[in-house]
């Protein structure tokens, strides 16, 4: 999978400002694939500006377009890319400890209790408003500037969006995402998991994700699940596999990639294992039953 927001970072393709981590960018598709897996390991925003697009979570589909805004969790998803138009929005990348610096300045915003987002997709809807239209015509005419703003008005304006956000009734979903980043490590990588468990991703890429040495990682998944990251990513896939397996009528190859396998072989080899036959077969039986 491709990592979004390194792979902005690094290129020269596109307009852009930047503050550190904090990254501004009009992002114009250079995708040839209809399918696409992607990750990020920062936030980011994706206010529309043409074209169409799909982003999936691990069950759901979010279709956008012209004037449509999403804010996409950190982590992993598949998209999908209409080729009608060209599709261009303008990504807010916006790491976690920015947000968590942000709340230390801002403590009102702060709950006392945590709240349970188990409910939670690792993509949102952000319903528009005259607000978010104004500020994203100021980002994109900061965009065009031959001389780009300083470091500190570009945070000052990622500290603008979380404000804007956070004091509006329409917004509380992402409100509370927004404030769970500053709770503790284990709730944290828990919700990373469950986002994030059916892409194909490297362990190092979710240690990434939860903010903590590999092996660190390693310890703190075990302890809580009393199991290693290996052997539960496996299983955790082999039942989103199964689910497809048994509810779409999905080619194998599109279902291992679905599923978060390293490639159909892989899938066959490690479904076998567990249910001595392959998955079409598997499929085809299930049917006659």
């Amino acid at each position: 999978m491709v990592n979004l927001y390194s792979f902005i970072k690094q290129s020269d393709d596109f307009i852009k400002l930047e503050a550190n981590e904090l990254l501004f960018v009009e992002y114009t598709c250079v995708q040839e694939e209809t399918k696409f897996g992607i990750w990020s390991d920062s936030n980011y925003f994706a206010f529309v500006l043409s074209g169409k697009k799909m982003w999936r979570t691990i069950y759901h589909d979010y279709e956008v377009e012209k004037g449509d805004i999403l804010f996409i969790k950190k982590g992993a998803n598949l998209t999908h890319q209409f080729f009608e138009d060209e599709f261009c929005a303008i990504f807010f990348f916006i790491p976690d400890d920015f947000i968590k610096t942000f709340f230390s300045k801002n403590t009102s915003f702060l709950n006392a209790s945590q709240k349970q987002l188990s409910n939670q997709d690792a993509v949102l809807r952000v319903k528009s408003n005259q607000l978010l239209e104004n500020y994203r015509e100021s980002i994109s005419s900061y965009l065009t500037l031959d001389q780009k703003p300083s470091s500190q008005l570009i945070k000052l304006k990622f500290e603008e969006l979380l404000l804007s956000l956070c004091v509006s009734k329409d917004h509380q979903d992402l409100a509370d995402y927004l404030v769970s980043l500053c709770q503790d490590q284990t709730y944290h990588m828990t919700r990373i998991m469950e986002e994030n468990f059916g892409y194909n991703l490297k362990i190092e890429d979710y240690a990434k994700l939860c903010h903590m040495s590999l092996s660190k990682f390693k310890k703190a998944f075990k302890d809580h699940y009393k199991i290693t990251p290996g052997l539960w990513l496996k299983q955790r896939k082999l039942d989103l596999a199964l689910h497809h397996l048994l509810n779409t009528d999905l080619p194998i190859n599109q279902l291992s990639f679905e599923s978060g396998f390293e490639d159909p072989s892989h899938f066959i080899r490690v479904f076998k294992q567990k249910y001595n036959t392959t998955p079409l077969k598997y499929r085809n039986l299930q049917k006659d039953t």
